[in-house]
C-alpha cells in the first residue's frame, strides 16, 4: 500500500484491498459490478433493470450487459409481475441468493479480523462516521 496523503486516497486504498480479499476468499467468477447488482437486487427483492442501472452507476448498455450475464449464469431471473416487455423487472434465484449470503458471510470474517486488529470499539466509531452525511 501506498503512503496516501489524503483522506480520499485512503479510503479508496482499503475499499480496494478489502474488495480484492473478499473476491479472494469468495471463489465465485462474478465481478464487482456483479456483486453489486447483485446486493442492489437482494435490497430491493424486485427491480427494473433501469432501477438497478441508476442505482450501480452504469449506462444502460452497461446494465443489460451485466444483468445479461447474471441472467445466463443463473443468479437472476426475470420475475413474472413485470409491468412491461419494456420495463423487465429482476430478482435473485436461488443461486443469486446462495451468493448473496457467501458475500455477507466472508464480509462478516473479515470485519471480525478487522476488529481484532483494531480493536471493537474502533471498529463502531468508525462505522458510525462513515454513516454520517459528510460529503455535501
Amino acid at each position: 500500500m501506498t503512503n496516501a496523503a489524503n483522506l480520499i486516497d485512503l479510503m479508496s486504498e482499503k475499499h480496494l484491498e478489502l474488495r480484492r480479499k473478499v473476491a479472494e476468499m469468495d471463489g465465485e467468477v462474478l465481478n464487482r459490478t456483479e456483486t453489486h447488482i447483485l446486493v442492489v437486487v437482494e435490497a430491493a427483492g424486485r427491480i427494473s433493470i433501469s432501477e438497478i442501472g441508476r442505482a450501480v452507476s452504469l449506462t444502460r448498455q452497461g446494465t443489460h450487459k451485466s444483468v445479461q450475464g447474471l441472467l445466463e449464469g443463473g443468479y437472476l431471473e426475470e420475475s413474472e409481475d413485470s409491468p412491461s416487455r419494456r420495463e423487465r423487472c429482476m430478482r435473485l434465484t436461488e443461486r443469486g441468493q446462495k451468493a448473496c449470503d457467501k458475500q455477507l458471510a466472508i464480509k462478516g470474517k473479515l470485519e471480525k479480523r478487522i476488529e481484532l486488529k483494531l480493536g471493537a470499539e474502533q471498529v463502531r466509531l468508525l462505522k458510525r462516521l462513515l454513516e454520517e452525511e459528510w460529503t455535501d
